[in-house]
């Protein structure tokens, strides 16, 4: 059970950073970039007669013709989202970065479910952050943030022992740095390094209080058997993020295995209302009632347990 939390619980608090942000912008475009692209050049272009002038001049190269018309074309009509769109693909292939991205910034206000406007906002942003990282790098290679940002790339790519060798360089670089304690001390908690990962985890809450700092600390703890420890940090997890599945489950886990499983089993259960497959938080609800001497309680908990595991 120890081995199987700290898993779980990286994939489901991990927080956004700007290598990350970079990396799924990257991943999405690729992946709906194709349909959207097909949308915009034709089929919307099909259902609006009268961008297809417009569309045909963008798609001959001639980005003045088609800057002139879907400017018209907005003017006229405010509200069409394929005539944004049309405008955000002219700036685009006109290098215009900036431009696209305001113009898709304000048509995602007006059309928030549109996957073309989507896109092409996703498209333009990536590109900007791409430039102000690439400028970034230039100017401090080998700075904390250089490091920080090469460290959440890499565990993006899930390489996550490169994702520790800059994590520590950027620490090297300035030791105080939040952003790379909690990261490396995350690293150190899914391989079960929780010493070292304790270590990382006390100086991240020295800075600044978190709710990484606290869970991470409540996963090490009962992991070396200090439940009454993992106790105080998981609620401490909880009142900072009480939203969070996880770290109910990590403190109704360690109330159980004090013994205190009155207190255990509302833990749990409210763990299971936030997030209801989590295999974990059943299994542990079986071995609490099990504990408690209901049996028939403990038999369907573990069932469910098993029935999300298997899927």
């Amino acid at each position: 059970m120890n081995a199987i939390m700290p898993r779980r619980a990286a994939r489901a608090h991990r927080p956004i950073t700007c290598g990350r942000i970079l990396f799924a912008f990257a991943s999405v475009a690729v992946l709906i970039g194709i349909a959207a692209d097909a949308r915009a050049q034709g089929g919307r272009a099909a259902a609006h007669p009268d961008l297809a002038e417009a569309a045909r001049a963008l798609a001959s190269g001639d980005t003045n013709r088609a800057l002139e018309l879907s400017t018209y074309l907005l003017k006229r009509n405010p509200g069409d989202a394929g005539a944004k769109v049309l405008l955000v693909r002219v700036h685009i292939d006109r290098g215009e970065w900036n431009l696209a991205y305001q113009v898709a910034s304000r048509a995602v206000q007006a059309h928030p479910s549109n996957v073309d406007v989507l896109y092409y906002l996703g498209l333009a942003a990536r590109q900007l952050a791409v430039g102000q990282f690439q400028r970034l790098a230039q100017m401090a290679p080998d700075s904390e943030r250089v490091h920080q940002l090469r460290a959440e790339t890499f565990e993006a790519q899930q390489r996550p022992a490169d994702a520790e060798k800059e994590y520590a360089a950027a620490l090297a670089v300035k030791p105080d740095l939040l952003e790379a304690l909690l990261g490396l001390g995350r690293l150190e908690r899914i391989r079960l390094a929780c010493q070292e990962a304790i270590s990382h985890f006390d100086m991240a809450e020295a800075i600044r209080p978190t709710f990484d700092g606290a869970y991470g600390l409540g996963v090490c703890h009962s992991y070396l058997k200090n439940e009454e420890h993992a106790v105080k940090k998981f609620e401490l997890a909880t009142k900072r993020s009480p939203s969070s599945g996880v770290a109910w489950t990590g403190l109704g886990t360690s109330l159980v295995r004090l013994g205190r499983i009155a207190e255990g089993i509302e833990k749990l259960q409210r763990a299971i209302a936030l997030e209801p497959g989590m295999s974990e938080a059943h299994y542990m609800l079986g071995m609490a009632y099990q504990a408690a001497g209901d049996i028939a309680r403990a038999q369907n908990a573990f069932k469910k347990a098993e029935e999300l595991r298997s899927r």
